[in-house]
């Protein structure tokens, strides 16, 4: 367990360590840097985030679960593309490229990224690189 100690976030990691994927390390860093910055933002205080992490034949995967505000359906569709801020968002700091640039960094890797949400019970994000 972590906690992230501007806002007491408590960050729990499962998974096994021998996990691995094929890739860029210091690009993936900042990938995952970007879905975690939005998570710590978007959860409350006191809240928590789980990243669960492993590996298959096939593939590894990594889930990025927080509870925080979640992410609006119509919102949803647009949360990859670049320059785009939620409508729920009043962040006048944020520019909207972390997220895009975390999908195209994934991509460039053989992985793939999606998120699942529900307004008011946080976010997912699913990241999968192949072997």
């Amino acid at each position: 367990m972590v906690f992230y100690k501007g806002k007491n976030i408590e960050i729990i990691l499962n998974g096994n360590e021998d996990s691995y994927y094929i890739g860029d390390t210091q690009w993936s860093i900042e990938a995952f840097t970007n879905i975690m910055k939005n998570s710590v933002e978007h959860t409350p205080k006191d809240g928590t985030i789980i990243i669960n992490y492993e590996e298959n034949n096939l593939y590894s995967e990594i889930k990025i679960k927080d509870n925080g505000i979640g992410i609006s359906k119509k919102d949803l569709h647009n949360i990859f593309k670049r320059f785009y801020k939620s409508s729920n968002i009043n962040k006048s700091d944020s520019v909207g490229i972390g997220l895009a640039l975390s999908k195209t960094i994934i991509e460039n890797q053989n992985g793939s990224i999606y998120v699942k949400s529900h307004e008011g019970k946080g976010a997912e994000f699913i990241i999968s690189f192949l072997k």
